[in-house]
């Protein structure tokens, strides 16, 4: 663009049209990056972003490598921890995600703020699990949950209600077990066979059993009785 420095106005309109187009892109700027932070505040159900504490983590990691006496003897019969897949719901930074890969488990997070998912997948490269720890965008109640071994939610009271039906609905189609740990706030209507911490660094261990699976199982213990 070419301009006449030996008018004045020209040179004033000028800088304040530059002016606008600078703080024009960095409100535009600004607005992109925290909008995905501000949206959960007008949904029905608001998960806010809140980072895990380092307690937090350590009494994730110790619900996650749980054994209770007769799993112990079962799990020296299976192999490594990388045959478990884990899914941490609302992954946020993905920080538990990561401390579970390092654990050698198959982490995935499911988190719906676009540039979380991307700081995690950035962390996960930097920390060299990215092989093991998989994040993606997506909302987790969309998310199949038969589909892993091992969940984790960070949830808030409204929203546990809704976790345990969704578990219901998706886990009643395995075959097997699954281990649900929930961090800050237990499920209202389940009893946890293993609390890990105290406060707001608590974390509740459950094992939910689908209906036909434990049907299955009280007729074999019946039947072995009765040989």
């Amino acid at each position: 663009m070419d301009v006449d420095v030996r008018n004045p106005d020209k040179r004033r309109k000028f800088a304040a049209w530059l002016s606008i187009g600078v703080f024009g892109g960095l409100a535009t700027g600004l607005v992109t990056i925290t909008l995905p932070f501000i949206i959960p505040a007008f949904r029905k159900i608001v998960l806010p972003y809140v980072p895990a504490t380092v307690e937090q983590i350590e009494n994730v990691l110790k619900a996650v490598n749980y054994r209770r006496p007769f799993e112990q003897q079962r799990q020296q019969k299976q192999s490594r921890n990388s045959d478990t897949k884990l899914i941490d719901l609302g992954s946020g930074d993905g920080r538990i995600v990561i401390a579970c890969a390092q654990q050698g488990f198959r982490s995935y997070g499911v988190e719906l703020n676009p540039w979380l998912v991307v700081y995690s997948k950035y962390c996960a490269y930097r920390q060299n699990v990215h092989k093991l720890a998989t994040f993606q965008r997506k909302n987790l109640f969309k998310v199949n949950l038969a589909d892993y071994d091992k969940i984790i939610i960070f949830g808030v009271p409204s929203m546990m209600p809704l976790i345990e039906q969704k578990i219901r609905d998706d886990c009643d189609l395995r075959q097997r077990s699954t281990t649900l740990i929930a961090c800050r706030f237990p499920l209202p209507n389940w009893h946890p066979y293993m609390t890990f911490g105290t406060g707001i660094d608590q974390v509740w261990l459950y094992k939910y059993y689908p209906s036909h699976y434990s049907s299955h199982m009280v007729h074999n213990k019946n039947m072995m009785m009765k040989k």
